[in-house]
């Protein structure tokens, strides 16, 4: 009985450590961007309804609205490099922490990280904001989200340019699961309680900084910008709530109609070597936007924002700048 005890009691101590490696000091990733880029930024905590978003806003407050939307494990500052290059161009860019995430309110229970739940923050986003509608762009998460505002609230959305996430029906035959060259194992583990925190935050966040760092081109995400991320994920425990979306039931097609047509313009952008989402769905993708609207990257990873920024830059300006039918 003592021994159990003590054997106990050690675990006890390792799970302790193990957790408290992940605390962080707080680092104001807004005041770097600005260092960075040269941009100024406003940082917002703005009431979308149910909770309260961290916004950073750039640009001038009559161009014409956008909304980046970003993914898992990421925050706002992935959005970086184009919320600059969109605000140089003259476009009021909002680029908000989804909910769960970095600065922005975390409510309990994994039932309330829905895509109806974040598509529904945008939308309230944009009521905060008098915005009628907006452009919009999505990444991981962000792209689901985005693909659920295409297709729930149409006239919300001007444009839309989703990346990596090929377009919801796509995934009805081509999952993760079924393809060797993708990893697919963290969506299983992360339905698991309290266990992925805990990994997570092992080590001092070793297994998400491996994982981006592994997972992109040598050099993309230094050890400099993984303190944003670490201070990001530690920040009220990020970290379980980030993980909610793949708890909750994400992913539906009620809304989207049977050949899959959107109601507005919608381009895609994949990077050839994601290490997370299978190639055949993006080739798929092509079947329901057109050819000319995919567009299949050689060698970028599925962190095409920080790889490619000068591509998805102009990009988002061309396609958001242009009323000509895509």
């Amino acid at each position: 009985m003592r021994f159990i005890i003590v054997l106990l009691v050690a675990i006890g101590l390792l799970v302790g450590l193990a957790w408290l490696s992940g605390n962080h000091a707080e680092l104001d990733e807004i005041a770097i961007a600005e260092t960075e880029t040269g941009v100024d930024l406003s940082s917002q905590r703005i009431d979308v309804g149910n909770l309260t978003l961290h916004v950073v806003f750039a640009g001038p407050e009559d161009g014409e609205p956008v909304i980046l939307l970003h993914g898992f494990p990421e925050f706002w500052y992935s959005w970086h490099e184009q919320v600059a290059a969109l605000a140089n161009a003259g476009f009021r860019v909002a680029a908000p922490d989804l909910r769960g995430y970095n600065r922005s309110d975390k409510p309990k229970g994994s039932n309330l990280y829905t895509q109806q739940h974040y598509a529904g923050d945008i939308v309230g986003l944009m009521d905060a904001l008098g915005w009628e509608n907006s452009y919009l762009a999505g990444h991981d998460v962000g792209a689901g989200v985005a693909w659920r505002l295409i297709f729930e609230h149409p006239d919300r959305i001007r444009k839309a340019y989703i990346f990596n996430v090929g377009h919801p029906l796509s995934w009805q035959n081509f999952s993760p699961e079924d393809d060797e060259e993708t990893i697919s194992w963290f969506r299983d583990f992360f339905k698991l309680p309290l266990l992925p925190e805990l990994v997570g935050r092992a080590g001092n966040w070793w297994l998400l900084t491996r994982n981006l760092q592994q997972t992109s081109a040598p050099g993309v995400f230094t050890d400099e910008e993984m303190e944003l991320y670490k201070s990001a994920w530690a920040k009220d425990n990020a970290i379980s709530t980030m993980i909610n979306s793949y708890r909750a039931d994400f992913v539906d097609y009620d809304t989207i109609p049977e050949n899959g047509a959107t109601p507005m313009p919608v381009k895609f952008a994949y990077g050839e070597d994601d290490a997370f989402i299978p190639e055949a769905s993006a080739l798929a993708t092509k079947d329901y936007l057109g050819e000319d609207n995919v567009k299949i990257l050689p060698g970028v990873s599925h962190w095409i924002m920080a790889e490619e920024a000068d591509f998805v830059s102009e990009e988002l300006i061309a396609f958001f700048s242009s009323d000509a039918s895509q």
